[in-house]
């Protein structure tokens, strides 16, 4: 079992990751919203730029995925630093 100290680093620790991963939701959530932008503006054409909107609208949803991961990572973890401060109380 660790001690309190130990327990509270590895929480402080554990909360910059957590806003580390923030900033990487945040950047995939703009590049969906952006890839979703080339989407709309391709499927509307003909030729190369329909094959603009098709790769939009793919990297719109792989973007889309990895912001909802990124964000049951971040739900998790602070559940996670909850519960190291819940013990570090306790030690």
């Amino acid at each position: 079992m660790m001690n309190k100290t130990a327990l509270l680093h590895e929480a402080k620790q554990q909360q910059q990751a957590l806003r580390q991963l923030s900033h990487w939701k945040r950047i995939a959530m703009l590049l969906s919203s952006c890839a979703a932008v080339l989407a709309w503006w391709g499927i509307a054409g003909s030729g190369l730029r329909f094959a603009g909107g098709v790769c939009g609208v793919v990297i719109a949803l792989a973007c889309a995925v990895c912001a909802a991961v990124i964000g049951r990572g971040i739900r998790n973890g602070n559940r996670n630093v909850a519960n190291i401060l819940s013990a570090a109380e306790q030690a």
